[in-house]
């Protein structure tokens, strides 16, 4: 890469509303790569247990068990606990480990933004 290509201004689009609009809805629906079978192994990456994976993302003891047992759980409650475990720099792929990163900590929505928040299982 050639050092003129690191020196210029990030590229700025003139989006009219309803173009913000859809891109907003976009990334509001994008499906999380937080998987059920990511749980328990994120947990043991970070040392926490349920109850400290419970404590940071608001989201029942029961709920995370039931989940590491494969019974999946609602989209605010799995989001929740995304949140948690990205807010410590894991991130999650389908079909992989779990996985540390210092670059990409919260890449999953605050879960707190939701209308349906209060439904955390």
């Amino acid at each position: 890469m050639t050092s003129h290509l690191l020196d210029q201004q990030p590229i700025r689009l003139n989006l009219d509303e309803d173009q913000i609009e859809a891109i907003t809805w976009l990334m509001d629906h994008l499906p999380l790569s937080f998987k059920g079978v990511h749980c328990g192994p994120a947990r043991q990456l970070l040392g926490w247990s349920i109850d400290d994976l419970s404590s940071a993302s608001g989201v029942t003891t029961q709920a995370i068990q039931r989940l590491e047992h494969g019974t999946p759980l609602n989209t605010v409650s799995m989001q929740a606990l995304a949140f948690a475990l990205e807010e410590e720099g894991l991130v999650f792929f389908p079909g992989h480990p779990s996985l540390r990163s210092k670059d990409c900590q919260g890449s999953t929505k605050d879960p707190r933004s939701r209308r349906d928040y209060h439904l955390l299982e």
